[in-house]
């Protein structure tokens, strides 16, 4: 049974391929957003003047009463978060003044002076109302699986952990509803944007947060993620989130934008014996892992099998976070020569055969099988690299392509592999679990004290992140490749959307219709 478990998880795993001022708004505005279509200004697909995005009807405006991304993509515009990712993946205090995690509690201050757009003041009660929403939503619920109790008094929200997390701030990009509200299909929004007339949102200008966007954006019907996508190319719309699975690439009318993300692309290491016989030390030794990891070149791999829609992961946790900024002992670049390899690879015991290939003690050439989704080409593309960058140093691999996604996981999930690329989407607080025992990319990975006493330890304290590092680079459990980014698709003529993984419309601030000037 444990083992159908981790099959379902791993599937679910590797499927991966705002405080605002008063404003005088009429509460009967909020109605009308999902009634008819909004008259669009006439306009070219090429040549916008206008930011066309597509919504469903159905669906309403909710991000905690639903799974769809375009809802999640719009509530960006229509309500505020406790706290922001910024495109570097910065914190930045939104409705949130302060949070302040202390073993198993969190405290959340509220910023004063915030108001939806009815004229209400946004509380705490709101703020713990949304997080008791998130908790029990579809979409967060994993994320805040850790979180035990939420209690609301005064200004403030305290949130009672089942465990320390000293990263908890970084989950909290999460809307603030009105706590009547949360489970309403179009909530008073308190952001940037608030309902406008017939298929429309409109700009609020008395929003703390407020910008010099533009002052309508226009909302077109769609059903589906295809339509969307159908509906961008004949001009209906101009501008969507891509889908964490689909390959886009920028065409004559569109351009894409990227933005960072915590998905994290790895090489998983099989470090498992077999029943019978022997593995090898490249697999299950720390410096035999480690020496994989030396051979190869993250920045290639970013460059060339993701076309720079992703960039190197130079440990387990996301360098562009403050608290481990500097801290990285992986090199994005391969950081032996051939003759530092040969030393490192005699040490375990290797030797050259006549083709310039390594064998081991039994005169049995080394021999690496590389397990792919081959659906997906990103990853195809950088198996293929990955085996070019190793057979220069004389390590001769075998890459196995799964064209079938469910046999690709029934093999990863049997352990059926020496190396995998697979892909985790970390939740913003860095939560490792997925590879530690019983996680479901754990398959295969070797589990160390060391590490998971270092891991422990960020956990309940942010600032010890380099010595997580540190610990990570020594085991080297498995090999951290790229940060896929995100991306957005939009017409030619449109250009400065600033973009982040909390929030794709983060700023509207730069924004240009280039057809208007």
């Amino acid at each position: 049974m444990a083992r159908f478990r981790r099959i379902a998880a791993l599937a679910l795993c590797f499927a991966l391929l705002a405080g605002c001022g008063r404003q005088a708004a009429s509460s009967t505005s909020s109605a009308s957003a999902a009634s008819g279509a909004a008259s669009v200004p006439e306009q070219s697909a090429g040549a916008p003047t206008a930011l066309v995005l597509g919504y469903t009807p159905s669906a309403g405006f909710n991000p905690y009463t639903t799974s769809s991304n375009l809802v999640e993509q719009n509530a960006g515009l229509l309500f505020e978060c406790l706290v922001e990712l910024s495109p570097e993946l910065s914190l930045e205090y939104r409705l949130a003044d302060s949070i302040v995690s202390a073993g198993e509690t969190v405290t959340i201050h509220i910023r004063s002076g915030c108001t939806f757009a009815d004229g209400t003041p946004v509380t705490a009660q709101d703020a713990a109302a949304s997080l008791e929403a998130a908790r029990v939503s579809e979409r967060y619920a994993a994320r805040f699986a850790g979180v035990t109790e939420v209690k609301a008094e005064g200004d403030t929200v305290t949130v009672t952990l089942a465990s320390p997390d000293s990263m908890f701030a970084y989950l909290c990009d999460i809307p603030v509803l009105k706590a009547a509200e949360t489970g309403a299909a179009q909530p008073t929004p308190n952001g940037r944007y608030t309902y406008g007339d017939s298929g429309s949102l409109r700009r609020n200008s008395s929003c703390a947060f407020a910008e010099n966007g533009p002052d309508t954006i226009y909302l077109t019907e769609v059903s589906s993620y295809e339509e969307m996508v159908s509906g961008f190319a004949v001009g209906s719309l101009n501008l969507y989130t891509a889908s964490d699975s689909a390959q886009t690439s920028a065409g004559f009318s569109s351009v894409s934008d990227y933005y960072k993300t915590n998905n994290l692309v790895f090489l998983g290491v099989n470090a498992t014996p077999p029943e019978s016989g022997t593995k090898s030390p490249l697999l299950t030794t720390a410096a035999g892992r480690a020496l994989l990891s030396q051979l190869i070149d993250r920045t290639q791999i970013a460059q060339k099998s993701y076309y720079a829609r992703a960039y190197p992961a130079t440990g387990c946790l996301n360098d562009h976070y403050d608290c481990v900024a500097d801290s990285h002992v992986i090199q994005s670049t391969a950081e032996v020569n051939a003759e530092q390899a040969a030393a490192d690879l005699a040490a375990l015991g290797y030797t050259l055969d006549a083709a310039g290939y390594y064998q081991d003690t039994d005169g049995q050439r080394v021999t690496l099988r590389l397990l792919v989704y081959s659906g997906n080409t990103y990853k195809r593309y950088a198996a293929s690299l990955i085996k070019d960058q190793l057979a220069a140093a004389g390590l001769y691999v075998t890459v196995e392509e799964a064209s079938d996604f469910d046999v690709y996981t029934q093999k990863v999930a049997s352990g059926d592999f020496d190396l995998y690329i697979g892909e985790v989407k970390l939740y913003n607080n860095m939560d490792m679990s997925p590879f530690f025992e019983g996680g479901q990319a754990s398959v295969g990975i070797v589990q160390s004290e060391a590490l998971a006493a270092a891991y422990t330890a960020f956990k309940a304290d942010q600032n010890t992140a380099g010595a997580l590092e540190t610990a990570f680079a020594a085991e080297m459990p498995f090999v951290p490749l790229v940060w896929r980014n995100g991306t957005v698709v939009h017409s030619s003529g449109i250009s400065g959307l600033s973009c982040s993984i909390s929030n794709v419309f983060y700023s509207l601030e730069g924004l240009r219709f280039d057809a208007a000037k």
